[in-house]
């Protein structure tokens, strides 16, 4: 198809700018700042999305002129992006490369263990049932909710993806993320409908004076 801003090196540069752009916009601690930034990103997403959905649905029914506009590196970048390109074959996971051997005894030197602290929330009335809330400590952005009588603790990130997921929708124990339609599990972080994917969970303890607190690593 007809180049018409740039050409499609210049397009997958952006694309890494975008990308560089996120985990720079990860670094940034103020709270919520950062929840609003993802909001606008979602907007953006959503906005998006549904128009595309609808052209790639409309596209079924022309099988010949789906091919053809697919063809398009960048117009089949975008679809992969939103998830709306039918993968008739697995592909390789990213940066799938060749690594040394590292000896058992030395990985204790490159990788040192993680710190932990046991961060104190609030009172257990302050949090109302199936709310999701948006905490960040020492750059850890996680989620806490209360389902029943039970807190849960789960990390702020869609697995494999820099976009929180704390604008998501909670039923009982089902957390769908307002992207990509990923489910997890809140009380293992196990995916439901993925199952290559997964949030790390956080242990939650409540005091007896009502104090809620969740422990940190990182």
């Amino acid at each position: 198809m007809k180049e018409v801003l740039f050409n499609n090196e210049e397009y997958n540069q952006i694309l890494a700018q975008l990308d560089q752009l996120m985990q720079d916009a990860e670094q940034i601690s103020d709270v919520d700042h950062k929840v609003l930034l993802y909001q606008i990103l979602q907007y953006f997403d959503s906005i998006h999305r549904e128009p595309l959905s609808r052209i790639m649905e409309a596209l079924q029914q022309d099988e010949t002129l789906k091919a053809k506009i697919l063809s398009d590196p960048t117009v089949s970048k975008l679809a992969s992006l939103y998830d709306l390109k039918e993968h008739e074959e697995p592909t390789a996971k990213k940066d799938e490369r060749q690594v040394a051997f590292i000896p058992e005894s030395e990985v204790g030197w490159i990788t040192p263990p993680k710190k932990k602290d046991w961060l104190e929330l609030g009172d257990i009335e302050l949090f109302q049932q199936n709310k999701l809330y948006a905490k960040n400590y020492q750059k850890v952005n996680f989620i806490i909710s209360k389902v029943g009588s039970t807190f849960y603790a789960v990390e702020n990130q869609c697995d494999g993806s820099f976009l929180p997921i704390d604008q998501g929708t909670l039923d009982e124990h089902v957390l769908t993320c307002p992207w990509h339609g990923c489910q997890y599990d809140l009380r293992t972080g196990e995916s439901i409908n993925e199952t290559d994917k997964k949030l790390d969970t956080f242990p939650v303890e409540v005091e007896k004076d009502g104090m809620l607190k969740v422990e940190i690593a990182y």
